[in-house]
C-alpha cells in the first residue's frame, strides 16, 4: 500500500467536487480509499486529495488512465495534477 498526495487547481470546487464524488465507483474498482480531500484555506479551488492505494503500480496506471485525464478535464482541473507518492516507514 502506498500514499499518495494529489494536488491541483480547478476551476469550480463545487462543479469538482460532484465530478469526484461520481468517480467513486472507479476508484473502489482499484482498490483506492480516499483518506481525505481538501481545500487550500486560502485558495479553495486549490485541492489536495489524500489517498491509500494498493501498489506504485497501481497509481501509475491510475494517472495514465484515458478515462481519468478524460474525468479530471470535464470536472475542471486546471494544468496537470502534482501528485506525491509515498511508502510509510513507520
Amino acid at each position: 500500500m502506498v500514499t499518495t498526495i494529489l494536488t491541483h487547481e480547478v476551476k469550480d470546487f463545487t462543479e469538482w467536487k460532484k465530478g469526484f464524488d461520481s468517480d467513486a465507483g472507479n476508484r473502489d474498482s482499484m482498490g483506492v480509499k480516499i483518506n481525505g480531500v481538501f481545500q487550500d484555506a486560502e485558495s479553495p479551488n486549490h485541492v489536495t486529495i489524500i489517498s491509500e492505494v494498493p501498489s506504485l503500480e497501481a497509481i501509475k496506471g491510475f494517472l495514465a488512465s484515458p478515462d481519468m485525464k478524460a474525468n479530471l478535464e470535464k470536472a475542471g482541473v486546471i494544468g496537470e495534477p502534482q501528485v506525491k507518492i509515498l511508502n510509510k516507514v513507520g
